[in-house]
């Protein structure tokens, strides 16, 4: 019977198992779905944008009938498409091959586009056996751990340690198994809703298992607002959450408002979660420096488990986010499965520390555990077969007794006093040499240091190199000083030291010191020992700094850390405990693992060069394109709608920035009619500096075309001016300035040192010469304008010399004429009228035929304006 005091506790408990439960039937049936049945189930054809029925993805069975990307989908077989169970329902109604009828409309265009969709299966193959281990593992893992989870709840009814220890469980039913396509209904709306709890609750069970497990911790008595503003604001973000997954599941419309602070909502959650799981570990790690005892241990383990446990799972976390794949995808199975089995210490580890009563060091739970697994499972095995020996020889002399002689029955008792002999004295004798063998309390210093020197090739950061270097030699000789002195410029200075109250860059050695000139020049490097008070020592040639620096170190030991061409550091080992010398094999040892690490820290040395290049060269590629963006904008967005005007201009660069320039706007009406500015112009050079006079140059021109408008000659000095403060004296522009009265058809204009725009009339080219010099090179120039009445049917062509100039892979050049007569040929066709947009893309495909793809050193630049 449950206890009358625990009935609400199990109440609760049985609600939350529910929940969890629908969370995972749900996930259990997808994946069962797609494994058993993915060759007849079909699969949905396209993806939405979270909380819009606009296309993000699709399968090519609907791109096949028509969907784009970023299509709008109106309804799904005749149901209108509201949210994602709409079209989840109808997929999973259907079977494959089967007309799924939608329709939508396109971007920009209000009428409304039908077709129909054929399905298709899942997966084109059965399922390979790696996929069904796989997900067994991301199945069975979660439904562990929320067992366990259960578990600690049923033992522990009235401990809230129990109950958040069930919250950090339950969350990796919601980590590993998505509730994703299902059809809808009641399990549905349950398992989005235990998805959002779960993910909501798990940091803060966490946080809130580490300031009061298993006592209060001095970090939150002195904070205790931390773990309060933490809460709420994560609680407060849960609302928002759960109607983000039931508006795109049922109603888009309902949380379409969510739409654009997605990212910052998400953003935030992280952090926040982030800095729970943080103060998790901060409160953790105060208490046990605090506490001592049992509660000390229960520490120790816990963090020991959060730590071994969720640190590959966090890397696979990382290298998913990374790469953009699901969870445990792209790496080897064997590592796949690893990590998830080294997972199981993490609930594991808090189960224990919650139900045991009095929790064991880690050391001797590690030794107890690994025991277990090989030493009394050998012997349980043993037993076993031994016991179904015994079994079968009574079972066989029971059935057949005529058969056997007294012979047999001695051999049955031997059997027997095997068995028992086995089981009693030899099991337990057995067990401890087998202890024995596996887990002594240490391996000799031979084994320590042997493995030490492979290890150390994988690091390439010095300083956790140094430290795992200093730390495992001084556990396996004994020694308390040790300090590493790596090469900087033309010394060696100190860069880690244990034992000694020394900072590093405290102290240094000089390339010219008696110690360096020795071990770098050896034929071949080997420790050297330290004899102050020998007179024979090869130290009798140091000077009194390097003796000094010794001393200050206690060095009875300098080991060299050689690279492939110089030495790279030197580590002086201090005096053994024992006060023993350093024996041959010690030398040795030191040796093999002192060339490792001089040739590791060679490579490290060498990777952190090559990052700061890489971060180096992927910076300037982000500024580039930062200023591809930027400039990119400065062109026209819009093209001014004005009546009987047509425009279009494009400017294709050579580099990932310019300094071609076109533009057009309306200059504001004054007394008569608004007017239409043209503008055209090529800034010497390339790249940035050319992209940045450019920007000066459109600046500019817009500015002084606002507050001189018609007086075409002031505007054109007023730029030059401005451009001319603004660049270098090397710098400057080519240029051609228009404007044009609609009304009348009046170009006026004035030409900067600029390839002549030509107005195309008919079978006629009109050029419009240069009326200046170019823009930038002078303090001071006077500029003439012109002026030309333009016919209808005219076209102005303005162009940069990247389009005259263009050449192909002979470097010929295309020419003027030939530019001009590609146009001319367009114009003169009597099928139809030619627009601006026609008219560029004409001149932009006749030079790409005649360059052939031969690679273009300068930007290409069209202006086109048509008069009708």
């Amino acid at each position: 019977m449950l206890q009358r005091s625990a009935r609400l506790q199990y109440g609760l408990l049985a609600l939350v198992a529910v929940l969890a439960l629908s969370h995972f039937y749900v996930g259990l049936s997808n994946n069962l779905r797609n494994l058993v049945r993915g060759q007849t189930s079909p699969r949905t054809p396209f993806i939405t944008t979270d909380l819009t029925p606009v296309v993000s993805s699709m399968e090519p069975e609907a791109q096949a009938a028509g969907l784009r990307q970023g299509d709008t989908v109106l309804t799904v077989s005749g149901e209108r498409f509201t949210g994602r169970v709409v079209l989840i329902a109808q997929v999973r109604s259907s079977h494959v091959g089967a007309p799924l009828a939608i329709t939508w409309t396109h971007p920009g265009d209000t009428g409304v586009q039908s077709g129909s969709i054929a399905l298709a299966p899942e997966r084109a193959t059965p399922a390979p056996f790696y996929l069904w281990i796989t997900r067994s593992i991301f199945l069975a893992l979660p439904l562990l751990f929320l067992l366990i989870g259960v578990w600690v709840v049923l033992a522990r009814p009235h401990n809230p340690h129990a109950w958040l220890i069930l919250g950090i469980l339950g969350y990796f039913d919601s980590l590993f198994i998505g509730y994703g396509k299902f059809s809808g209904g009641i399990l549905f709306a349950f398992a989005i809703f235990w998805n959002t709890v779960a993910q909501t609750a798990m940091p803060l069970c966490l946080m809130f298992l580490g300031v009061y497990f298993p006592q209060h911790s001095g970090l939150d008595v002195r904070f205790p607002w931390v773990k309060w503003v933490l809460t709420i604001s994560i609680l407060a973000f849960m609302p928002l959450d759960l109607i983000y997954y039931y508006s795109d599941a049922w109603k888009f419309t309902a949380g379409s408002w969510l739409v654009r602070p997605t990212y910052a909502i998400n953003f935030t959650e992280n952090v926040l979660a982030a800095l729970a799981i943080s103060w998790f570990f901060a409160t953790l790690g105060v208490k046990r420096a605090a506490l001592a005892g049992d509660a000390r241990r229960r520490i120790v383990v816990m963090l020991w488990g959060a730590s071994i446990g969720l640190t590959p799972l966090l890397f696979l976390v990382f290298y998913a986010a990374y790469r953009n794949v699901d969870l445990g995808q792209g790496i080897p199975q064997w590592l796949d499965i690893s990590v998830f089995v080294i997972l199981l210490l993490f609930p594991l580890t808090l189960a224990y520390v919650v139900v045991v009563q009095r929790a064991m060091d880690v050391r001797i739970l590690i030794r107890q555990g690994t025991k277990y697994a090989f030493a009394r499972g050998t012997i349980v095995v043993i037993l076993a077969l031994l016991a179904i020996w015994m079994i079968a020889s009574i079972v066989h002399l029971i059935r057949y007794p005529h058969q056997h002689r007294a012979v047999d029955l001695i051999g049955i008792i031997g059997i027997i006093a095997i068995f028992l002999g086995f089981r009693y004295p030899l099991a337990k004798r057995l067990q401890q040499k087998i202890d024995q063998r596996f887990f002594r309390e240490a391996y000799s210093a031979e084994q320590v240091l042997s493995e030490l020197s492979d290890e150390v090739r994988n690091f390439t950061e010095v300083t956790p190199l140094l430290t795992t270097i200093t730390q495992r030699i001084g556990d396996t000789l004994h020694v308390d000083r040790i300090a590493v002195f790596l090469r900087s410029g033309d010394a060696y200075h100190l860069q880690l030291a244990t034992g000694a109250p020394l900072a590093p860059g405290s102290l240094a050695l000089s390339a010219t010191f008696a110690v360096i000139s020795r071990l770098a020049h050896a034929r071949s490097p080997e420790p050297e020992p330290v004899y102050r008070d020998d007179p024979s020592s090869w130290l009798v040639d140091a000077t009194d700094a390097e003796r000094a620096a010794l001393s200050d170190l206690s060095a009875e030991l300098l080991v060299p850390l050689p690279g492939r061409n110089r030495l790279e550091g030197v580590m002086a080992l201090g005096p053994k405990r024992s006060e023993e010398p350093y024996s041959r094999t010690d030398r040795q040892l030191l040796q093999s693992v002192a060339t490792q690490t001089g040739l590791a820290l060679e490579n490290a040395e060498l990777f952190q060069n090559l990052t700061a290049e890489v971060a180096h060269r992927e910076r300037i590629s982000r500024e580039i394109e930062i200023a591809r963006d930027v400039q990119q904008h400065l062109f026209p967005q819009v093209v001014p709608s004005i009546p009987g005007i047509d425009l279009a201009g494009h400017c294709r660069q050579a580099q990932a920035v310019g300094g071609d320039y076109y533009d057009f706007f309306i200059l504001p009406a004054g007394e008569g009619d608004e007017r239409l500015a043209l503008a055209l112009g090529d800034i010497s050079g390339k790249g940035i500096s050319a992209a940045l006079l450019m920007a000066s140059l459109r600046a500019s021109l817009r500015s002084a075309a606002q507050l001189q408008p018609g007086d075409l000659g002031t505007l054109m000095r007023h730029v030059n001016r401005l451009v001319y403060e603004s660049s270098t004296s090397n710098r400057y522009a080519t240029f051609f300035y228009a404007e044009l009265d609609p009304a009348t058809r009046l170009l006026t204009y004035v030409n900067a040192g600029h390839n002549p725009p030509v107005i195309l009339r008919g079978s006629e080219a009109i050029a419009l010469h240069s009326t200046g010099t170019v823009i930038g090179l002078l303090p001071e120039v006077s500029y003439c304008r012109a002026s030309i009445l333009l016919h209808p049917g005219d076209m102005l062509v303005a162009f940069t010399d990247g389009i005259s100039e263009a050449m192909n892979a002979a470097e010929e050049e295309w020419g003027e004429p030939r530019m001009i007569a590609a146009a001319q040929a367009l114009l003169a066709r009597p099928d139809c009228k030619t627009t601006a947009k026609q008219l560029l893309d004409c001149i932009f495909n006749e030079a790409d035929h005649f360059t052939a793809a031969a690679p273009q050193h300068d930007d290409m630049t069209l202006l086109i304006c048509a008069v009708s």
